[in-house]
């Protein structure tokens, strides 16, 4: 029997897909590529966005999945050249990032790599326990970004004389400086390939090794005579192959039970269920990561996320709470400074803020807005996302709250659409004058983590023939933890 892909389910059809007949992919949209060619493909959603694609010999649509593997290099233009060899050998989907080069500001880049996998994930059979991503030199250093910005998708990162890109010099007293936002998914594989000459790799081999492995990724290093340059076919391929032993491959039945799952939850959403399908979305995203349940549920997850009133209906409320549970590196090594710990809500904090910065590059105003929604019911324990949060509001905009009223308790109160505001009530009396007031009670709500609701009580002022109100939001949280160095660009 064929197991298909984005398959759109009734309850008949889905009964009839238990039964081993359904023989099409309902939806797998058009791509322009077969199996053996490689080229440039424009991204439908994002005609601005493209990437270049290489699709291996045993490539089908209606075939066994393939392993993807995303490349990033420090000169731009992706790495499908030199992988192509390789990936033809071991049948993996090699796929060249264009934007992604040193010296290049991060919003461009980012934009890529929100676009992108999205694309493919709507036109391209591949396996979603087998998603790796990989680059040399600063390549590698943006392959780790990449891995957190899909960290629920990612499962391997090969980093060709690439490092984390934090610095320090642990031989003369500065540790390196990590922080908290340079988390990585537990169990993310890393192999990291570097010459033997190659004296600035090497430096950062064992502090950044030490700081992957307090965040439980599992490391394995190979070394190559050369210097800071691309890893030789063959060290390339034992990393490949090292990834494709060492990950958890999906059961049986996987595939078919993501795709019955989908479909259900599309049939439900159609029906008005969209409430409850939103809470085990993101139950699934966080607690299936790097297997077919997980892209299914991000391909259900970008659909909903395309109305923007719907969602901001739903109460987000505890979408995913915040964990008492925390992984810390305190210990780990005399050359680290010990400033990191952190928990699951983290991740998922994480993995919205990044939809939410990728949206915004790509002027994806619907999906944006929907993922500011939802990070207001995601807490993320550390809070170390709030200079992020303030950076994407100050520059992309944010919607403007929904305020009610009720009259007869003089009470003023707004649902949280945004994460990271502050709001007060102001007042006048003339708007001719248009000077407001704050009120003297209560004060301004100071703290932006304080429920996913706001509200003040009100007085009317007896003595005065009218008085106007507004509400004021204003993003807090200051400015972000440091990016990784990126040719200079923290941003």
């Amino acid at each position: 029997m064929s197991v298909l892909r984005h398959c759109v389910w009734s309850s008949a059809v889905l009964a009839v897909f238990l039964f081993g007949v359904c023989t099409a992919f309902a939806d797998l949209k058009p791509f322009p590529l077969s199996a053996g060619q490689r080229g440039t493909v424009t991204c439908l959603e994002n005609p601005s966005v493209s990437y270049d694609i290489y699709l291996p010999p045993a490539y089908s649509t209606n075939g066994t999945p393939l392993p993807i593997l995303y490349t990033l290099n420090s000169g731009g233009g992706g790495m499908v050249s030199d992988f192509k060899t390789v990936c033809s050998s071991l049948n993996i989907i090699c796929v060249g990032i264009l934007s992604s080069k040193n010296s290049t500001p991060w919003n461009p880049v980012l934009r890529d790599f929100y676009e992108v996998p999205r694309d493919i994930r709507q036109r391209v059979l591949f396996d979603p326990t087998a998603v790796f991503v990989g680059g040399l030199s600063g390549g590698g250093e943006n392959s780790y970004v990449f891995s957190r910005f899909w960290s629920q998708h990612v499962y391997g990162v090969l980093a060709m004389g690439g490092w984390l890109g934090r610095t320090g010099n642990p031989s003369v007293g500065y540790p390196m400086q990590y922080y908290t936002t340079d988390r990585v998914q537990t169990n993310l594989l890393v192999a990291r390939t570097t010459g033997t000459s190659d004296t600035g790799a090497l430096f950062y081999l064992t502090p950044d090794s030490n700081y992957l492995a307090s965040c439980g990724a599992v490391v394995k290093d190979w070394s190559f005579s050369g210097g800071h340059t691309t890893a030789p076919d063959s060290v390339k391929t034992s990393c490949l192959q090292w990834f494709l032993s060492q990950r958890i491959q999906s059961g049986a039945n996987d595939q078919s039970n993501a795709l019955a799952q989908a479909g259900s939850w599309r049939s439900r959403i159609a029906s008005g269920d969209s409430q409850a399908v939103l809470d085990e979305c993101v139950s699934t995203l966080m607690n299936q990561p790097r297997t077919w349940f997980a892209l299914e549920t991000q391909l259900v997850m970008d659909d909903l996320m395309t109305n923007y009133n719907a969602l901001r209906a739903l109460d987000v409320s505890n979408l995913f709470p915040a964990s008492t549970s925390f992984t810390t590196n305190s210990a780990i090594s005399a050359s680290v400074e010990s400033i990191n710990y952190w928990s699951p809500s983290d991740f998922a904090y994480d993995l919205f803020y990044h939809y939410a910065r990728g949206a915004a590059t790509n002027g994806d105003w619907q999906r944006y807005k929907c993922a500011l929604k939802v990070l207001t019911g995601v807490a993320g324990a550390n809070e170390d996302r709030d200079g992020d949060i303030n950076y994407l509001l100050t520059k992309f905009s944010y919607p403007a709250p929904q305020v009610q009223i009720a009259l007869g308790q003089t009470n003023i109160w707004l649902m949280k659409d945004t994460p990271g505001l502050i709001y007060s009530l102001e007042w006048q009396s003339n708007l001719v004058n248009n000077v407001w007031q704050p009120p003297l009670f209560p004060p301004p709500t100071v703290d932006p983590h304080l429920g996913i609701t706001w509200s003040t009580p009100f007085d009317f002022d007896p003595a005065s023939a009218s008085r106007f109100y507004r509400v004021v939001a204003t993003p807090w949280g200051g400015s972000p933890l440091p990016w990784p160095d990126n040719g200079g660009y923290g941003q």
